[in-house]
């Protein structure tokens, strides 16, 4: 009996070149069906007609290489040593995310299913379990980058602690580049404000901004100069920017697939580099980021998020518009408060009282960043005339 376990796979070692050669001729001749060709070569079809494309190319003559068979490197040490540590982490078990981290981390390129192959052979105990996900769903996209911006955050506990940690994300509804991304204390709407200034000031401004409908972004779309129903509207009103509604979470699946995406791999990252505090949290969060937009490949696209991105600007589909001055931002970026003038033209705020220049007017308007500054103006702006009015006092807290 032949023992058939150490026999060559390959063409080459299986045949001699004039046989194969014999045999590529009948069948290029029409003297040999596909059939038969390919029990005689004892090959499939694809490869069959791979073989005669390449037989041809080379004038009637064989490729000087090997076809089939394995060719790949071995694994690196490095790399083998870095998932056996990183598998006590990963949870749950994320063969694409390991997929990727080794490529980050050392530029080795292996398929997110031979990682699943390599753990199910050495580390049996980690292996992961496939469950059936939700049927997909299909959705509309925008034609121009900056056209809509999709927004929410997401509680979680990213990292061990008493309370969940909130991540705000924000996406392009074209490219579907992440264009800003932090981890927050609480939700609130001074740190939404801070998250889109840092996406203003890096992208520019959009067309309009889609949320769900939480009474922070106000629960239903702005649809005039004076339906404004929050400060988050108020703001993005003056700016120029729209602001939409969703009826459901589905309704805003691209943002909502970036917050499943992410709870699948920094948890498990943020555990294995023992990153349990915000400052270092966002450090890392942002190198994911970008990460994410150099290299992440959508599968509806078949694009990079970057990719895309420069692809819309370079064929005149964008519509993102120059970022606005730093002082207009610190304007309309900011809570809005009324206050009294007193008699001696001072106001009361935080629980002291502040001189500010004389005005007409019973009630000023204080333009307040927590914890950092405030400004007293004599009025509010309004959409019509977004500008700065008469500045009364301007106090660094």
């Amino acid at each position: 009996m032949i023992d058939c376990v150490h026999e060559k796979k390959q063409l080459c070692h299986r045949y001699p070149q004039d046989y194969v050669h014999h045999i590529l001729t009948a069948f290029n001749a029409g003297e040999l069906s596909a059939a038969e060709a390919m029990e005689g070569l004892q090959i499939g079809q694809s490869q069959l007609y791979y073989l005669r494309h390449e037989w041809l190319k080379h004038h009637r003559q064989l490729p000087g290489r090997v076809s089939g068979g394995a060719h790949r490197t071995a694994w690196p040490t490095e790399v083998l040593v870095f998932i056996e540590g990183f598998l006590p982490h990963c949870n749950p078990m994320n063969y694409s995310l390991i997929a990727e981290e080794v490529t980050r981390r050392f530029g080795f390129v292996r398929s997110p299913a031979a990682v699943g192959l390599l753990i199910k052979r050495q580390w049996p105990n980690y292996r992961g379990v496939l469950r059936r996900g939700p049927k997909p769903r299909r959705r509309w996209q925008c034609g121009s980058v900056g056209e809509l911006w999709q927004h929410d955050s997401s509680p979680h506990a990213w990292w061990p602690d008493t309370h969940r940690q909130n991540l705000v994300l924000t996406i392009d509804d074209h490219s579907r580049r992440l264009v800003a991304g932090q981890f927050i204390t609480v939700d609130t709407t001074w740190d939404h404000f801070c998250h889109f200034r840092r996406g203003f000031e890096r992208h520019g401004i959009p067309l309009c901004v889609y949320t769900d409908g939480l009474s922070l972004f106000g629960h239903e779309t702005n649809l005039g100069p004076d339906d404004v129903h929050s400060n988050f509207q108020r703001a993005l009103t003056c700016l120029g920017v729209g602001h939409r509604v969703a009826p459901d979470p589905q309704s805003k699946g691209k943002i909502e697939r970036r917050f499943g995406f992410f709870q699948k791999r920094l948890v498990s990252l943020l555990a294995l580099e023992r990153i349990t505090d915000y400052t270092a949290a966002n450090a890392f969060l942002a190198d994911q980021i970008d990460h994410h937009n150099q290299h992440f490949v959508c599968r509806t696209t078949g694009m990079t998020p970057d990719h895309a991105w420069e692809l819309a600007c370079s064929e005149k589909r964008s519509l993102i518009r120059p970022t606005p001055s730093p002082a207009l931002l610190d304007l309309h970026l900011a809570h809005h408060l009324s206050r009294r003038l007193n008699p001696d033209y001072s106001i009361d705020f935080l629980g002291k009282n502040w001189p500010v220049a004389p005005c007409k007017r019973k009630y000023v308007t204080v333009v307040y960043h927590p914890g950092r500054k405030f400004w007293v103006i004599s009025a509010p702006p309004s959409r019509t005339h977004p500008l700065w009015p008469d500045i009364l006092a301007c106090y660094s807290i």
